[in-house]
């Protein structure tokens, strides 16, 4: 089969020396919504749900050569109408986890098909989680650090507003063949005032809850947000732990919340200031310029660090125009070997503007990207910024990855753009009728540990039908990213 292979050798001074390839599949007839699933065991692999709701799966060689295409076999019979909810890659196999609505008992359940890596069926399909579906609020899927201990969880609505919501949860072994914990708790906090983010397994078994609380008014403080973030710890032994974060003139707009490789629970977000009253400005709440960064250890779930890093070197010196009001939202973290921290980062936010007879629209901006490294104690070793401005763009926001202590950010922009790394440099991206894909390229910013920055094009559009659909695309592993391109398929490696 003939395929595009496009290599690309990129060498520099030492700090930047590295070799990136992109190979992209022959034209592909999808007749669904293909998904990416993973790379392992030096295949590649992509999922296609048809219109009759037979699932596919399709492998591909390192250079992305199709080799075949096969029919799952989850093993439920024809009656049951299922959803695929996610998978996993573990030792030799791959779990599908799959959903599935029981009208006649108002139930949902979680299954587990698991499979090698051609996609036949290892035993039977097995029923993780089975729960009543008018009180589930949401749930999840996830896995620990060391890839050990997989875990089912979901959120039960109280039959009171005024009664905390539980979290059901169940954590078995990689292969599904025991069953370690099976818990139901309740959370700390009422149901008609939290939102439940997330909940994380750490490789000791402990359960962790991050939840936003709505403050009463007893509790609220004039310097002080309306709502609070708590992480609630619920050790395989012992007593619950409850963890609030709130800031003093500072509100948390949004944060990431995982647990790394070395046991640490690290949470990190961007803060913007809190003005009430008559001169509250909303420009001026949209400046996120400071980070809060915190580390828990998983063994006796006590702060190792806990620091608010001043992010004003983000801005301009005098902000003044309304595309540079724009807030930083933390887009990942790489935590490296000697415990530093690397964060990506990209400036985001969306306007509604009210229409005739309500007939509104939404502006999205997705801006400049900051990649901060920190040392292992959290003080800053080097902050920069790649100047970037999309407006309602098709394809917009970034990916990114880490090798070898340095940090890769990808991200389409106009070609023009190439040697552009200042805000006035900056030609501004935005979709209208005179737009055209092909002016676009393929970015990549490399950071290293020295806070070093590099920027160059990776892939051009120009005389080329491939465009990457950001929204589908996924990194699979350090130093390797999978892009999807609705009928073409490509591999990035950094090496």
């Amino acid at each position: 089969m003939k395929y595009l292979n496009l290599v690309f050798f990129l060498f520099c001074i030492n700090s930047f020396s590295q070799s990136i390839s992109v190979n992209w599949s022959d034209k592909m007839k999808n007749n669904g919504d293909e998904v990416i699933v993973g790379g392992k065991y030096g295949n590649y692999y992509t999922r296609n749900v048809t219109k009759d709701n037979n699932v596919t799966f399709k492998t591909f060689d390192s250079k992305a050569v199709f080799k075949k295409e096969t029919e799952a076999d989850f093993k439920l019979g024809k009656k049951v109408e299922y959803t695929y909810v996610k998978n996993m890659m573990i030792g030799k196999n791959i779990i599908n986890f799959l959903g599935e609505e029981k009208r006649k008992t108002k139930t949902f359940s979680v299954y587990a098909s698991i499979t090698n890596k051609d996609f036949v069926p290892q035993g039977e399909t097995l029923v993780l989680s089975e729960v009543n579906e008018k009180s589930m609020v949401n749930y999840g899927i996830g896995m620990s650090p060391d890839s050990t201990k997989v875990y089912v969880w979901s959120q039960i609505k109280a039959e009171k507003k005024k009664n905390p919501n539980s979290i059901q949860y169940k954590i078995f072994d990689a292969g599904l063949k025991n069953l370690l914990s099976d818990k139901t708790v309740e959370l700390p906090h009422d149901s008609k005032d939290s939102f439940v983010y997330d909940c994380l397994i750490d490789d000791y078994e402990n359960f962790y809850v991050a939840s936003e609380i709505m403050k009463s008014d007893d509790d609220q403080q004039r310097e002080e947000s309306e709502t609070y973030t708590n992480i609630t710890i619920y050790p395989k032994k012992g007593e619950i732990k409850k963890i609030p974060y709130t800031f003093k003139n500072k509100m948390i707009d949004s944060f990431m919340f995982q647990l790394t490789k070395s046991n640490t629970l690290v949470f990190t977000g961007f803060l913007s200031p809190i003005i009430k009253g008559f001169l509250k400005s909303k420009k001026r709440e949209l400046v996120s310029d400071e980070l809060a960064v915190v580390k828990i250890d998983c063994k006796t779930f006590a702060e190792k660090q806990n620091k608010i890093i001043n992010a004003s070197t983000l801005y301009p010196d005098k902000v003044s125009k309304v595309s540079e009001y724009v807030p930083f939202k933390v887009r990942n973290f790489y935590e490296q070997k000697d415990g530093s921290l690397s964060i990506v980062a990209e400036q985001y936010k969306s306007v509604y503007h009210s229409g005739y007879k309500g007939n509104g629209y939404y502006v999205y901006y997705y801006c400049d990207i900051a990649v901060i490294n920190l040392d292992n104690k959290l003080d800053v070793k080097a902050m920069v910024k790649m100047p970037k401005f999309q407006k309602d763009v098709k394809n917009p926001s970034i990916l990114s990855t880490t090798y070898k202590d340095k940090t890769y950010v990808i991200y389409e922009d106009e070609t023009k753009n190439e040697t552009a790394v200042t805000d006035k440099d900056v030609k501004k991206s935005t979709t209208s009728i005179f737009s055209k894909d092909n002016n676009n390229s393929l970015f990549l910013i490399t950071v290293n540990a020295k806070g070093e920055m590099k920027k160059e094009i990776i892939y051009s559009y120009d005389k080329s039908p491939i465009r990457p659909n950001f929204y589908k695309c996924k990194t699979v592993k350090d130093g390797e990213i999978m892009l999807h391109a609705d009928d073409y398929l490509g591999i990035l490696k950094i090496k």
